[in-house]
């Protein structure tokens, strides 16, 4: 019997959130990245926790395995660049 896999839908990641996750893969505190791309540290923590959510990862260790992975997209693509689904 042959089963059919399911496709996982495609991730939607705007220029600030590669930006972040660029930072959060090379280890860099909420208060380095805020003076970096502009904001607050607050305001980094929760963007930091929203991209857990958008990932639909459970830890801030996955977050930086994620962030890991796709730091290596290239730093100039369209605004809003289709991810593939990470890997687990």
């Amino acid at each position: 019997m042959t089963e059919l896999l399911t496709p996982q839908p495609l991730l939607f990641v705007t220029d600030r959130e590669k930006r972040l996750l660029r930072r959060i893969a090379k280890g860099k505190s909420d208060y380095a990245i805020a003076i970096e791309i502009g904001g607050t540290e607050k305001q980094i923590t929760k963007q930091r926790l929203a991209l857990i959510s958008k990932l639909g990862i459970q830890s801030h260790e996955q977050l930086l395995a994620a962030a890991t992975e796709l730091a290596a997209w290239p730093a100039k693509c369209p605004s809003r660049t289709r991810l593939p689904p990470l890997t687990s």
